[in-house]
C-alpha cells in the first residue's frame, strides 16, 4: 500500500499512475483531498485486486457515502485498470466534501474466468465496509458506477446482493455483506448470451453454447426481480457498436415490467462511450445529472431526476477505432 498522499487542487489535476505525478489544467475550482492508493482488498499481492481511497479534506461529516467506480475498456472485461482516465470523473462528487470515492481493479478475464470478476467487486465493498470506521466511510450507503464492463459488474453487485452462491470468499472480510444503495451503468451488457462474441466467451472460458448457464447466471437480467429492487441510472447511446442499445432496452423494460420504482434511463441519440467522452456539454449534462442521483438516494436531498432525449455531436467516424 502506497502512502497516503495530501493533494491540492490549484487548477492542476495531479494523476498518481506508477508512482508518477502527472499534471493536467483543469477549470475545476480548488479542491483538497487525500489518496491512498494500491490497497490490496483481497489480503494478497495481486495488483489486479487493489484499489484507491479518495478522501475530500473538507468533508461534510465523520462518515461519507462512499462512490465506487469500476472501469470498462475496449475489451469487455479483457483490458483496462483504474487509473485509466485519471482523476477526473471523481472531482466533482470530491468537491463538495459529501462524498468518499474509490476506485477498484477486478481480474481480467485473461487471468480469471466468472465469476472472479463479480467475487472481486464483492470483496472489495466488503473490504470498504470493514474499514469504514479507519477511513470514516458511512457502510450503508454505497454507490456503484462503472461503463461498459464496469457496469455490467455494477449492475451485477447490485442486483445479487442477497445472493449468497455469488458472494466469493476473496478477502479478509468475510463477516461483512457486499450490500450497495444504488448503481449507475453506463453502456452495459446485460444479456450475455444474446451479446455473444469472443470477448463474452473469454470472460465464460469457452463457446457460449458449453456456457449457456454461465452466461446466463453472469447476465444481469436473469437477476431483475422485486426483492433485489435498488435504484439505478442507467445511460446509452444508439451509436454505441461493443453494447448494442437493445441491451440498455431490453434491462429497462423488464425493471419496468417488475415494477421497479427508481430506475432512470438516459437515452443518447448519436451516442456512444467515446462520444460522449468528445461532448463536453453533453458529458457535463449527464454527470451533473447522476450526481443529482447520488444526492437523492445517499444523501436523502428531495431531487427529481431529469431524463430526456439527448443528442450528442459528434458521430464515431466509419472505419475508425474505438
Amino acid at each position: 500500500m502506497r502512502p497516503v498522499l495530501q493533494i491540492k487542487f490549484l487548477f492542476l489535476i495531479f494523476n498518481i499512475a506508477n508512482g508518477q505525478n502527472k499534471i493536467h489544467k483543469s477549470s475545476l475550482k480548488s479542491i483538497e483531498y487525500s489518496v491512498t492508493t494500491e490497497i490490496n482488498y483481497a489480503g494478497n499481492m495481486n495488483m489486479a485486486q487493489t484499489l484507491d481511497v479518495y478522501i475530500p479534506k473538507n468533508r461534510k461529516h465523520n462518515k461519507l457515502p462512499v462512490i465506487v467506480n469500476i472501469h470498462g475498456e475496449s475489451i469487455l472485461w479483457g483490458n483496462g485498470d483504474k487509473m485509466w482516465g485519471g482523476d477526473t470523473p471523481f472531482l466533482s462528487y470530491l468537491q463538495g466534501g459529501s462524498f468518499a470515492c474509490i476506485k477498484i481493479n477486478y481480474r481480467l478475464s485473461s487471468e480469471s474466468k466468472w465469476p472472479a470478476q463479480l467475487y472481486d467487486c464483492k470483496a472489495a465493498i466488503r473490504w470498504i465496509k470493514g474499514n469504514a470506521e479507519r477511513f470514516g466511510f458511512n457502510k450503508n450507503k454505497i454507490a456503484v458506477q462503472g461503463v461498459l464492463a464496469g457496469g455490467h459488474l455494477a449492475l451485477m453487485l447490485g442486483l445479487t446482493r442477497n445472493e449468497n452462491k455469488l458472494e466469493g470468499d476473496v478477502g479478509n472480510y468475510l463477516s461483512e455483506d457486499s450490500k450497495i444503495s444504488c448503481v449507475v451503468s453506463g453502456f452495459s451488457p446485460s444479456n450475455l448470451e444474446e451479446l455473444g462474441g469472443e470477448e463474452v466467451e473469454s470472460l465464460l472460458g469457452g463457446e457460449i453454447d458449453s456456457f449457456t448457464k454461465k452466461a446466463n447466471e453472469a447476465s444481469p437480467i436473469n437477476w431483475i426481480s422485486k426483492e433485489n429492487e435498488l435504484p439505478i441510472y442507467l445511460y446509452q447511446g444508439n451509436a454505441e457498436k461493443k453494447v448494442p442499445m437493445h441491451q440498455t432496452d431490453l434491462f429497462y423494460n423488464l425493471t419496468k415490467k417488475s415494477k421497479f420504482k427508481d430506475v432512470y434511463y438516459q437515452k443518447i441519440i448519436n451516442g456512444s462511450k467515446r462520444n460522449l467522452q468528445r461532448d463536453t456539454k453533453i458529458n457535463k449534462l449527464i454527470n451533473s445529472r447522476i450526481e443529482d442521483f447520488y444526492k437523492k438516494y445517499l444523501l436523502r436531498k428531495n431531487l427529481d431526476i431529469e431524463v430526456s432525449d439527448l443528442s450528442v455531436k459528434s458521430a464515431l467516424i466509419s472505419g475508425e477505432r474505438r
